[in-house]
């Protein structure tokens, strides 16, 4: 853990595309463009210098400025209008100038992240290029391992997750602008790390809101998740136009199983919708809108050339419903036009036996004793 923080403070404001596009020799694009910076340095440094002594050197006092009348102007005293400046257009005339303007309150102001990037002598960039080039081929994916194990166990100190997401964007990519080769970043390109990395995330805005007191400090630990979770996202973008198909092919699994979850899908959108510019930089939603659109244009490239993605359709249990409701009464109607058969069925039977008897008279059973149901007499002593 020491190490990495240790390297984090080597390579800090260090540019890691810049260090990867380093080369013994420059190249004369390379020079004209240091040049171009060196001359907009010293303009900047002339116009300001021209303003601090127009500003302080040889001015009048401002009681003695003059006073202006404007024609064919009146004022609220029926008298010309009087002004204390010269206007150079009517259209600049305006009364507010004086005026105290209301101060808004500390924390009502938007947040400025204060990022500086830092351009270090042409020897020192070459050394720290074979440096990182080094510490790729030959410890990364170990060391990452072990960092990550020390934060998931809690045996690290308190925030030095931030070590470990600073890690994890600037080594890959630079890995990626210098020669992409995934055996070196294998550890970290991983579900397990896009993960980890969102986790950290949503732990990091929930903070934002219940400890407002370091609510600065969230936001930038926010921030460095979010260039993190990016640098996953183009390293995925980068797999998938490798030569290699076994390359192509993990690329592709890593997706399928990103993208059919939910959580990974919304997580961006989520954060673009709850941007607060009282809390979070304007460099953080640059970023944000950037980290959006490489994962629109994976998600594109998933469903349109490589594949189809499958939605799930919920059913809904209403309908079920609905369908046994139909079919109890259908089975009812069945029921009772079987019923209705069968009682015909019988009449018919008994149809031709009735007829004779009305008909002849028939026998009638002489042996039977009528009862009264309604009399008191049991029915036994009826008899």
């Amino acid at each position: 853990m020491h190490l990495v923080e240790v390297m984090s403070l080597m390579l800090r404001e260090q540019n890691a595309a810049a260090l990867a596009e380093a080369a013994p020799q420059r190249s004369q694009a390379e020079k004209l463009r240091d040049e171009a910076e060196l001359l907009a340095i010293r303009h900047r440094e002339t116009a300001a210098k021209r303003c601090k002594v127009k500003k302080y050197g040889g001015a009048r006092h401002p009681s003695f400025g003059g006073t202006f009348v404007v024609q064919d102007m009146k004022s609220i005293s029926e008298n010309a209008l009087i002004y204390h400046k010269p206007l150079g257009k009517l259209d600049q005339l305006s009364f507010d100038v004086d005026k105290q303007k209301p101060k808004t309150p500390k924390n009502r102001l938007p947040f400025v992240a204060a990022h500086s990037e830092r351009r270090s002598a042409f020897a020192i960039r070459l050394f720290l290029k074979d440096f990182c080039a080094e510490f790729l081929n030959g410890a990364y994916n170990t060391v990452m391992h072990h960092v990550k194990d020390n934060l998931v166990r809690n045996r690290a100190q308190q925030h030095d997750e931030s070590y470990y997401l600073w890690a994890v964007r600037f080594f890959m990519e630079f890995n990626r602008k210098h020669k992409f080769e995934v055996k070196l970043v294998s550890e970290t390109t991983s579900v397990q790390t896009f993960h980890y990395v969102q986790q950290l995330s949503e732990n990091y805005y929930d903070l934002m809101s219940t400890c407002k007191k370091k609510l600065r400090q969230w936001s930038r630990r926010l921030h460095m998740a979010l260039l993190a979770y990016r640098e996953l996202f183009l390293t995925l973008c980068a797999m998938d136009r490798s030569p290699d198909g076994s390359v192509r092919d993990s690329a592709k699994v890593i997706k399928s199983n990103i993208l059919y979850v939910p959580e990974y899908r919304e997580f961006v959108l989520t954060l673009l919708v709850n941007y607060d510019e009282l809390k979070m930089s304007d460099a953080y939603l640059l970023d944000l809108i950037e980290t959006q659109h490489v994962f629109v244009k994976i998600f594109e490239k998933f469903c349109g050339k490589e594949g189809s993605l499958f939605v799930q359709k919920r059913v809904r249990s209403g309908r079920r419903k609905r369908k046994a409701d139909e079919q109890a009464p259908a089975s009812g109607a069945a029921t009772a036009t079987q019923a209705k058969i069968s009682l015909e069925s019988k009449w018919d039977q008994a149809t031709p036996q009735l007829s004779a008897v009305l008909q002849d008279g028939g026998e009638f059973l002489t042996n039977e004793v009528p009862f009264d149901a309604a009399s008191d007499v049991p029915i036994d002593d009826q008899k």
